[in-house]
């Protein structure tokens, strides 16, 4: 017999093909606690099944009941390491080995006598029926029978002729069997302990009285108020902002012959007085190579920081745009360009500009550039873009217990710029911004408000079950308000506290919890379950006790 422990999370197909390269015909299967074979009944069939066809016989040893359960429910033997150790070990012999000559002498007194005072009017020592001998050990009175033994002996040498000595092995065995017999109390009693202390647990099964309820009526959520008025069905509302931009890259279908200006961010430093300078659109800014750039927008260049007698340079950015089309005038970094109208001034040398990053998009040719249906599909999808990302934005950035229905938003696009100059890759860009507007309340107030509408008619109950719905939503965004039609369905039950209740539970006896639980206000049933069945007591540990709520 081959004896093989399964793993916890062992699957069944491994576990079969472990089966089947065994030599041994019989198999004992080693189940733990909460293995995964006891998942399901058909693991079991499987296990069956497939045994067989290998010619293989399976048995299951478990601690686990269910796991035992479903085995026996598979028409597989299943038995428990502790308690069904005693069924499975071979019973003490009932006969007490004699000596030769005691049995020679039971022989001879057959043949004299059909009824020996001995033999048939004593019970044999061993014997299940007899006072000195209760199943697994001595007990009682043994000298009667130590004399009729002698007795006997007497006799028996009297027919012999010659003295027989008493057998030391008779000792032997009787102390043999009393030290086994000893042991396996003292090993069930600690078996015993350990399954009250380690797995013992209980179940508590409480079922209540249960009240349909139901209510129906209109509220208004206004951001004018601060406090709930259930007089009135008024709650508080509040109005939730996000905004969002995004810039969307196209491809352009179209084609055209362009002549484009390249065009930059340019430095422009005033390093002659710490007074203001206007500079106009189109002011020229000459680079050392001759080429030209203008400002786009006219500026006001600050006056420079006067410090310990020296002149701090001022600065401040601004877009210039080359003077001629072509890619000659996408550049590189210049780090100075004079002002070509203070040229014979004091103020040339003072003023001048730098461009740090250089300047790009000259270009004199076929070029791709967005068509009508361009333009208008790359509007539309930006705008699909923004709607998304702010209601998927949005669901973060509200309180997580207000309440905000789907028509009491506001979503808006308030601006989408294209840009029709295309990159080197042919795309053209769309800008978008837009802003979505929400009022929201805090359902909580509602749930407040029905469940001491409730209290009025069914004291001492709390909802188990509440469904609402709100409909003929209708939301004011001008004046921050919100109306809807509230329709509400709950369950009432009798107020309970599992935490409290298995608290005072912990360590009273069967009887005792019993009567705890059928004192309960609104109990329609209960059922107390017990693991190990002869647990008398509820345990003291309250993980080991679960309390379900129906």
């Amino acid at each position: 017999m081959k004896r093989l422990i399964v793993g916890k999370n062992e699957g069944i197909a491994e576990l079969v093909e472990r089966i089947l390269s065994e030599p041994d015909e019989d198999i004992v299967l080693i189940v733990p606690r909460q293995a995964d074979l006891g998942e399901s009944i058909s693991n079991f069939h499987l296990l069956k099944r497939e045994a067989e066809a290998g010619g293989k016989r399976v048995s299951v040893e478990s601690v686990d009941e269910q796991i035992l359960a479903l085995a026996k429910s598979s028409k597989i033997e299943a038995l428990h390491p502790l308690l069904d150790a005693e069924r499975r070990e071979p019973s003490l012999s009932d006969i007490v080995a004699t000596s030769e000559a005691f049995s020679q002498k039971a022989a001879a007194m057959t043949k004299r006598s059909k009824v020996d005072p001995v033999v048939s009017g004593k019970p044999r020592r061993g014997s299940r029926g007899g006072e000195e001998y209760a199943g697994s050990g001595w007990v009682g009175k043994k000298a009667p029978l130590r004399e009729e033994a002698g007795t006997a002996r007497k006799e028996a040498v009297e027919d012999i002729g010659e003295p027989t000595e008493p057998s030391s092995s008779k000792c032997s065995f009787r102390k043999k069997i009393i030290f086994w017999v000893v042991l396996v109390a003292v090993i069930l009693v600690a078996a015993v302990l350990m399954v009250n202390r380690f797995f013992s647990r209980a179940t508590i099964t409480i079922n209540f009285q249960k009240t349909p309820w139901t209510y129906e009526n209109n509220f208004l959520a206004d951001t004018a108020v601060a406090k709930a008025n259930f007089d009135k069905n008024v709650l508080p509302g509040e109005l939730f902002t996000l905004q969002k931009n995004s810039t969307q890259f196209f491809p352009a279908s179209g084609k055209k012959q362009v002549s484009e200006k390249a065009a930059g961010k340019i430095t422009v430093y005033n390093g002659y007085s710490s007074k203001s300078q206007v500079l106009v659109a189109t002011t020229r800014f000459l680079a050392p190579d001759g080429k030209i750039f203008r400002l786009q927008e006219q500026l006001l260049v600050p006056g420079a920081e006067i410090k310990d007698g020296k002149i701090i340079p001022a600065s401040i950015g601004a877009d210039v745009i080359a003077d001629k089309a072509g890619p000659d005038y996408n550049v590189g970094p210049v780090p100075k360009l004079t002002i070509m109208g203070f040229k014979d001034t004091p103020r040339y040398d003072g003023f001048y500009g730098e461009l740090k990053d250089g300047t790009k998009g000259g270009f004199v040719g076929e070029k791709a550039v967005p068509t009508a249906d361009d333009i208008k599909k790359a509007k539309d999808k930006t705008t699909d873009i923004l709607k998304a990302v702010l209601e998927s934005n949005f669901l973060n950035s509200y309180p997580s217990d207000y309440k905000i229905l789907d028509e009491a938003k506001n979503l808006s696009v308030i601006k989408l710029n294209v840009n029709e100059n295309t990159d080197q890759k042919g795309n053209f860009s769309v800008f978008g911004e837009a802003t979505l507007k929400a009022l929201g309340f805090r359902e909580s107030d509602v749930k407040s408000f029905l469940t001491s509408l409730a209290s009025r008619d069914n004291p001492n109950t709390v909802f188990r079950e509440l469904n609402l719905q709100y409909g003929d939503v209708k939301f004011d965004l001008k004046n921050g308000k919100l109306s809807f039609k509230l329709t509400s369905r709950g369950v009432l039950a009798p107020a309970f506290s599992a935490d409290d209740f298995r608290k005072k539970i912990l360590g009273k006896s069967v009887g005792e919890a019993r009567s705890l639980v059928s004192g309960l206000p609104g109990l329609t049933s209960a059922k107390v379950s017990l693991w190990p069945v002869w647990l008398g007591n509820i345990p003291q540990d309250q993980q080991k006790v679960t309390i379900s709520v129906n």
